[in-house]
């Protein structure tokens, strides 16, 4: 497999969990919308944040790897915008290659935490949602950021080797 094409798989796979976490965006939006409509006339909807709150959190990390396929996050180069290309793409493989540690700590943390929801059962107090299922779902999620920045930080070092 070369790189244009794990690139090209990658991408795909960020961009369908971004097309998912909008989904989630979009119902958090409804939700919200339906109950304070609802609550003007006295009646809001019952549980209406837990689902807001589910879906906004998992929305978020499920956004995360077309940012890191994109490089879309912020990025501040006022110490490293005179070094030479190849020094900027070897610092920028090392600190990718430390997000995707991170992110895969994080990753694993999640799928752990989740596992502990599922077993003692926990679940939120109006609508009775499994807590699991957050969990999970932002451990998929951490998991391919975590993936796409290990990717992006072989790119970058692939870069950082080629000469100038």
């Amino acid at each position: 497999m070369t790189l244009a094409s794990a690139r090209e798989a990658l991408t795909r796979l960020a961009t369908l969990l971004a097309l998912a976490g909008g989904g989630l965006l979009l119902l958090a939006v409804c939700v919200t919308s339906a109950s304070v409509l609802r609550g003007a006339f006295g009646r809001p909807i019952l549980g209406d944040s837990e689902i807001v709150e589910l879906a906004l959190g998992v929305a978020v990390v499920f956004c995360m790897p077309i940012c890191e396929m994109k490089g879309a996050h912020v990025l501040v180069d006022f110490f490293t915008q005179r070094l030479p290309k190849r020094g900027i793409a070897g610092l920028d493989a090392v600190m990718r290659a430390v997000a995707a540690l991170v992110v895969a700590v994080l990753a694993w943390r999640l799928a752990i935490g989740g596992y502990n929801q599922w077993d003692r059962e926990r679940e939120s107090m109006f609508l009775q949602l499994p807590f699991w299922w957050g969990y999970a779902a932002a451990a998929i999620g951490m998991a391919a950021w975590s993936l796409c920045a290990a990717f992006v930080a072989l790119e970058s070092f692939v870069r950082m080797r080629r000469p100038a």
